[in-house]
């Protein structure tokens, strides 16, 4: 998993509960002691974060840290099952021989 996929999914997540709490970016952040501009880096997953953000995002969301990133690896396996079956090569093809009866 690249590190910025981490941190796009990680930033989806945790913009999703800041909305449905009804608060603004600004808001959210000032709240919790997150500079502005880092705070909607992170949602857009252009910033990589601290633990201490981390913890201060969830803290506000009122979730736990496992919380979030369960989720985040969630949207991982959404995205990799609505993806057309591709799966890479591993070796030539089985023959009609090989293959199970």
């Amino acid at each position: 998993m690249a590190t910025n996929d981490i941190l796009l999914r990680i930033g989806k997540v945790v913009r999703k509960h800041r909305e449905a709490m009804k608060l603004t970016q600004e808001a959210f952040a000032d709240a919790h002691g997150i500079n502005r501009a880092h705070y909607g880096a992170i949602e857009r997953g252009k910033q990589n974060l601290t633990l201490l953000n981390l913890v201060r995002i969830a803290t506000g969301l009122n979730m736990p840290l496992s919380t979030i990133l369960s989720k985040a690896e969630k949207l991982d396996l959404v995205k990799a099952m609505s993806e057309p079956d591709n799966p890479p090569s591993r070796g030539r093809p089985l023959g009609r021989k090989s293959q199970w009866r």
